[in-house]
């Protein structure tokens, strides 16, 4: 049987169906992360759970470029080579693993420079290579799926690889004297010992080492990676200015804020994934009417989610932080209007993405990002006891940046016409004033509580109108 064979993969449907369950799926895993948070507080040193964030922002940022983003790929070259993806797919990651064991190598050459510069025990430093080799098997076999709307196999292997690790990291927390290695080890074993049955379980199925294939994904992917650092350094530059700058009691402020803000963008993410196998196969197809038609309900969906949160900004904050963080509540409106506007541009991105015009990619959000950086050093110090609210507006002034570069390199392509800019606009717009109005109304909470009931009887009402199709999004089998 062949895995990539999919029926109706251009129907909207299956990317409705999938994007459900993608952003099910992402919404269980965050709140299991949500959870967790109390027990690790509880058994583990303030040291020990700076260290465990330590060596997990080393791992993503090291990730991004001992894979190459060569799994971005994947979706794209399904329209070129969907007869042989098997084997693209084991290409793409014999040259991953390559170019992971170059980078391992210099590093056993250089151990005390290395060591001293990630200020890492070389334990943690040879765990942090495994897991380097291991992860972009499991990333290209989850985005193959993603390609093909397996969203099946996308949930179950995603659900199984998260609730082992969280199991295995708080078994050995609970055992071990080391809390911090337990967490760890706990935490990426899994990862590393399902990344290597599926690294072989792609070996088995790609057999064969095609040249052109590094060329094509190569070329494609290696100037997404400035793109895809500077996104990473956008996410963790506040937080370690407002350090710098305010004192962590801003940054903890901050924190409590970005892990509610991470709500929005689990599901961005997850709605993302969904749409932009669909989208390529329709650019592809050139079927423009059927995606600005689509597009529509798409950005419809994901304004009415974003209105919800925007609604319960204060209850989250309680939830995640309690009382002692309320003045996290008011970085919250520019932080979930700064999501709007990063999944508009990243529908901007697939396009560019289509076309192979990536080294644009990377140069905007190299842009957006120092941009970000600048206005953070000049204006924390002169609102210290707002900067946790500043951060958040200069980040969106980045994320305005990066969706109004992303726009004219679409409009120099010729392809503005595949979206409704007008409507795009209106929908900014619309979340722009939204997130004003809500800033004033988090102090008046009666009227606050009317505008949620009349919300929630909007929602109420569109689940009843559209009762059929959601039944058939959750029960209907494909």
């Amino acid at each position: 049987m062949n895995d990539n064979n999919t029926n109706d993969v251009h129907d909207p449907a299956v990317v409705a169906k999938a994007g459900l369950w993608y952003t099910i799926c992402k919404f269980l895993l965050r709140a299991l992360a949500f959870l967790t948070t109390p027990f690790y507080t509880r058994y583990m040193s303030k040291a020990e759970l700076g260290g465990f964030t330590d060596f997990a922002s080393v791992a993503s940022t090291m990730l991004i470029i001992t894979s190459l983003d060569l799994s971005e790929s994947i979706i794209r070259s399904k329209s070129e080579h969907k007869e042989d993806m098997d084997s693209y797919i084991w290409s793409i990651l014999a040259l991953s693993t390559v170019w992971t064991l170059i980078v391992y190598a210099v590093f056993l050459i250089f151990p005390q420079f290395f060591a001293s510069i990630l200020k890492m025990d070389w334990k943690y430093i040879h765990l942090l290579f495994w897991y380097l080799l291991a992860a972009p098997p499991f990333t290209m076999l989850i985005t193959k799926q993603r390609a093909f709307y397996q969203y099946k196999r996308f949930v179950l292997l995603t659900g199984i690889m998260s609730i082992s690790g969280t199991v295995m990291a708080f078994l050995l927390v609970v055992l071990m004297q080391d809390r911090l290695t337990g967490r760890i080890i706990g935490y990426y074993t899994p990862h590393i010992v399902f990344g290597f049955f599926i690294f072989v379980y792609i070996f088995m199925r790609g057999k064969a080492i095609k040249m052109k294939y590094w060329k094509y994904a190569s070329k494609m992917c290696l100037p997404l990676v400035p793109h895809s650092l500077s996104l990473h350094i956008l996410g963790v530059s506040d937080i370690l200015l407002i350090t710098r700058l305010c004192g962590q009691e801003y940054t903890a402020y901050y924190s409590i804020a970005y892990s509610a803000y991470n709500i929005a963008s689990a599901l961005f993410d997850a709605l993302n994934k969904a749409w932009s196998p669909w989208l390529l196969d329709s650019l592809h197809l050139k079927s423009y009417s059927q995606i600005k038609e689509v597009s529509k309900k798409f950005i419809t969906v994901f304004a009415l989610i974003i209105i919800g949160i925007l609604l319960l900004v204060p209850e989250i904050i309680l939830i995640i932080g309690g009382k002692q963080y309320t003045k996290s509540i008011y970085c919250l409106p520019a932080m979930i209007t700064s999501c709007a506007f990063r999944f508009i541009f990243s529908m901007y991105v697939n396009i560019e993405f289509y076309e192979k015009k990536t080294i644009g990619v990377s140069i905007a959000t190299m842009i957006g990002t120092s941009v970000n950086i600048v206005l953070n050093l000049l204006l924390l110090p002169l609102y210290p006891e707002n900067c946790h609210i500043i951060a958040a507006y200069t980040t969106l002034i980045g994320y305005m940046i990066l969706f109004v570069i992303h726009y004219f390199l679409i409009k120099r392509m010729g392809m503005d016409h595949v979206y409704d800019v007008k409507f795009i606009l209106g929908f900014l717009g619309f979340v722009m004033i939204f997130a004003v109005v809500m800033n004033i109304l988090y102090g008046f909470t009666i009227i606050r509580l009317a505008v949620i009931i009349v919300y929630a009887g909007i929602m109420l009402y569109l689940i009843y109108r559209f009762k059929e199709q959601l039944i058939e999004l959750f029960l209907k089998k494909r």
